[in-house]
């Protein structure tokens, strides 16, 4: 990347990217699906962090009929929102929301959240105002890692394709930003391997977010 390219937009993951919420997410859904016998770890729930919460709860558990699914999903929302006040932004991440804002480039968030989730855990962060536009998993027909979410948050904002950089720290962000045809593609290396990361199209690999403030604003290559 030259060093006089900045992006148009970043478009954002939320948990693992920019919230250090993944703890609080794999406790309430190891709680959540004990509710209906699945006695699951969290290293497997982490193993399957990224796509949205029914088809993290099938990988575990195979095909759940769908009243079974609810009483998943009713009691992992009742534990996630006890929790939620705990979650803190990740090391950087206000800083670099900060450094995007001194530039006057715009910043989205495209997340496999439903929007509503998404939008309690911004509030109870003080962030419910710092993103252009929020993309959820309810936001479209498919979520990450199809490209729709990524394009949407674009076409929203009115801003082209090649003007935009992904960060996220899982393979569905990857995916969904290469299927979305976007040139700049950050992986953060803490949840999922660099290798990893690369391998589902990652062009840069950061291991914290001052690392992806040096890509996004300073052209530093940390990984090509």
């Amino acid at each position: 990347m030259s060093g006089q390219w900045l992006p148009g937009v970043v478009l954002f993951d939320f948990d693992g990217t920019l919230a250090d919420s993944e703890p609080v997410i794999t406790a309430s859904f190891v709680h959540a699906m004990g509710t209906e016998g699945f006695a699951v770890t969290a290293a497997q729930v982490r193993d399957v962090f990224g796509p949205p919460l029914q088809t993290m709860a099938q990988m575990l558990a195979g095909e759940l009929a769908p009243e079974r699914y609810e009483r998943i999903r009713i009691a992992y929302f009742a534990d996630f929102n006890r929790r939620l006040y705990t979650i803190q932004p990740l090391p950087g991440a206000t800083e670099l929301l900060d450094a995007l804002d001194a530039r006057g480039i715009p910043f989205a968030m495209v997340t496999n959240k439903t929007e509503a989730s998404a939008a309690a855990q911004l509030a109870a962060m003080g962030w419910e105002r710092r993103f252009a536009t929020v993309v959820g998993a309810d936001s479209v027909r498919e979520p990450k890692p199809a490209a729709e979410p990524a394009l949407l948050a674009l076409g929203r904002l009115g801003i082209a394709v090649e003007r935009a950089a992904f960060v996220g720290d899982q393979e569905p962000d990857m995916l969904c930003a290469t299927a979305a045809e976007i040139p700049v593609v950050i992986g953060l290396a803490h949840a999922r391997a660099a290798e990893t990361l690369v391998a589902t199209g990652a062009t840069y690999v950061a291991k914290t977010l001052h690392e992806v403030e040096a890509v996004l604003l300073r052209g530093d290559s940390i990984c090509a």
